[in-house]
């Protein structure tokens, strides 16, 4: 094991195949301690994870997106800089995005999307996530063999989402070819390299169809709507959606929503999906206890999500002076906080890094986050993950990691994308009987 005394969690691209070493490493020194080399504190405790979530009065959410690469337009000064932050925030890269939100701006966002993902919206898409998981597996079930993030995870989780949004076929299968193998924030990616992510692409597209809906909705326009292309579908809920108090979203606000459906669900979908069938394919006991009682999955699931959830870690920066976890956090101070790390923290769970289906509260996990930032499409993530596996396991029999790809059982290789936000496998090979439909 290397000195991780001497590692930098946000520009080591070989870490990502330590993680958890690291941050057991990084928990021995405290629940709350600094990083190394940084004035960064990381937080990686379960109970002060949730702490800090909460604590929107202490503890901004504007750099969320990229943590410690955060570069302050000022030099932080005195126990309070709430309003100097609040007013530096178009000078913050991707302040804009809604993880970065707070307060009445954040929930005025969250309201459109919340739209989406009501029970009864959730019990339409049934079918359809049936449909989706079918007609993928059917492209390569005959193949005996299936690399999951790239043939299915990836796709399905943007298929789904274009039905979410209720695109027509055409963009759904554009949308599918554009974002294949998206990582965000790579280790060591400049801004431009950012902005050359396939979501910005996206959102042009976005906001061509949203414009064209919103102008078929104009009181002027209603002997035209129907050739502007105006339909009674969600996509026209999301062109015409209003804030709680009654405003008007500007079409940058919609368009940004809709394009961060599509980066969120690929990330928390396709790399649950993988950790799911990583533990499938290791452990023929697991894969067959879930064979013999489908109704295990749930649980099965939840229990992926608090081992190996997608979310690696996130940002925050102390906007009041304060204490967490016994440590004083000075105004200014970037705090690192980790889902991943607090999941797997002895003194909520006991022998955190075993596998073990039959957990009590097993729900209580940190991959989807606490409070207002809670991830609003968890129900949905749960729904398709839970869909795939029912469908994966009806199709594929005796599913097992391909050796050449990774390695005999007892020196198994895997690799990781270079991200320190996300936990994701950059792929998994596996192999299996097929099964008749």
């Amino acid at each position: 094991m290397r000195d991780f005394a001497k590692v930098d969690f946000y520009t080591d691209a070989e870490l990502v195949e330590e993680t958890h070493e690291y941050f057991h490493w990084l928990r021995a020194q405290g629940p709350v301690t600094k990083l190394p080399g940084r004035n960064v504190y990381a937080v990686t405790g379960f109970d002060e994870t949730i702490q800090l979530a909460l604590d929107t009065e202490h503890f901004s959410t504007i750099n969320s997106v990229i943590g410690a690469e955060v570069k302050l337009p000022f030099e932080p000064a005195g126990d309070d800089i709430t309003a100097e932050l609040e007013a530096a925030r178009s000078k913050i890269e991707f302040s804009d995005q809604i993880t970065s939100q707070q307060g009445k701006r954040h929930a005025d966002l969250r309201s459109i999307l919340a739209r989406l993902f009501t029970p009864s919206r959730l019990r339409e898409l049934e079918p359809g996530l049936r449909e989706t998981a079918d007609s993928l597996i059917e492209e390569w079930v005959a193949d005996g063999k299936v690399e999951v993030a790239t043939q299915y995870g990836g796709p399905y989780a943007t298929l789904v989402i274009a039905d979410v949004l209720g695109l027509p076929d055409d963009v759904r299968n554009r949308f599918r070819k554009l974002l294949e193998g998206t990582v965000p924030v790579k280790i060591g990616a400049t801004r431009e390299e950012m902005m050359q992510n396939p979501l910005v692409a996206l959102g042009k597209d976005l906001f061509k169809i949203l414009a064209r809906r919103r102008l078929a909705n104009h009181p002027l326009m209603a002997p035209f709507a129907r050739l502007l292309g105006k339909r009674d579908d969600v996509l026209n809920d999301v062109a015409t959606a209003r804030f709680p108090d009654g405003a008007k979203p500007g079409l940058v606000d919609i368009t940004a929503l809709s394009a961060f459906l599509f980066g969120a669900g690929q990330d928390t979908t396709n790399r649950l999906l993988c950790a799911c069938l990583k533990v499938i394919a290791e452990r023929p006991d697991v894969q067959q206890a879930l064979r013999d009682d489908p109704k295990k999955i749930p649980d099965f699931i939840e229990e992926c999500l608090r081992l190996d959830g997608a979310v690696k870690s996130g940002g925050r920066i102390c906007q009041k002076t304060t204490t967490l976890g016994g440590v004083e956090i000075k105004a200014g101070t970037v705090m690192m906080y980790s889902p991943m790390a607090g999941n797997r923290d002895p003194r909520r769970w006991e022998s955190p890094d075993e596998f073990r289906m039959d957990r009590p509260k097993l729900k209580e996990h940190l991959a989807f986050g606490r409070g207002a930032h809670t991830c609003i499409g968890a129900p949905l993530a749960r729904r398709e993950v839970t869909v795939s596996l029912e469908r994966l396991l009806a199709r594929m029999g005796n599913i097992r990691l391909s050796e050449a790809h990774h390695g005999p059982e007892g020196a198994r290789r895997f690799r990781h994308e270079p991200t320190y936000v996300l936990n994701a496998l950059a792929e998994l090979h596996l192999e299996f009987d097929p099964l008749p439909g």
